[in-house]
């Protein structure tokens, strides 16, 4: 086989190697399927949420209080994935809502704690349903072994991303 002058010696053109960059396919790339399924899911649950005055981010702020009771802004930051700031200025404007409350913490008077007010319990219990009636049909045709396995695998993905 002859050596093209303008390929570097230790490159070839063996048709044997693989090329990393023509081989790349976009529909086989995890972080693009990733993007575009919580891209589709923002926006088909998003639209579910708006008539009750309520965005995805909204919605997962309020469903993790419901579900730790009451949480730090840095762990409904890390719980969510929503960026701190966001937290905190969504949590700002929940409280001016009277959905959510702050107070300081027993073991730090420094630490912020937020938890839902009746009415910010009230909403999410009306929400819940609507966010399972969405799950149920995102995982249509899914065994519950599937679903399983895909809630442990996007949890597991979740880790590595924190690290």
């Amino acid at each position: 086989m002859k050596q093209d002058p303008d390929m570097p010696a230790t490159a070839t053109a063996d048709s044997t190697r693989s090329d990393p960059i023509s081989d790349f396919n976009l529909n086989d790339y995890v972080p693009f399927l990733i993007n575009r399924g919580a891209t589709r899911v923002a926006a088909d649950f998003g639209s579910g949420l708006k008539p009750h005055g309520v965005n995805i981010t909204v919605w997962r702020l309020l469903a993790s209080l419901n579900q730790h009771m009451s949480q730090r802004i840095g762990e409904l930051s890390d719980f969510t994935g929503i960026e701190m700031w966001t937290v905190s200025r969504v949590v700002s404007r929940l409280e001016q809502d009277g959905m959510v409350e702050r107070h300081r913490g027993d073991e730090d008077a420094r630490g912020v704690i937020v938890s839902l007010t009746p009415a910010g319990r009230a909403l999410v219990e009306t929400l819940i349903p609507e966010a399972q009636r969405y799950e149920s049909h995102i995982l249509e045709g899914f065994s519950d072994e599937e679903a399983h396995c895909l809630r442990a695998l996007l949890d597991r993905l979740f880790e590595n991303m924190r690290r």
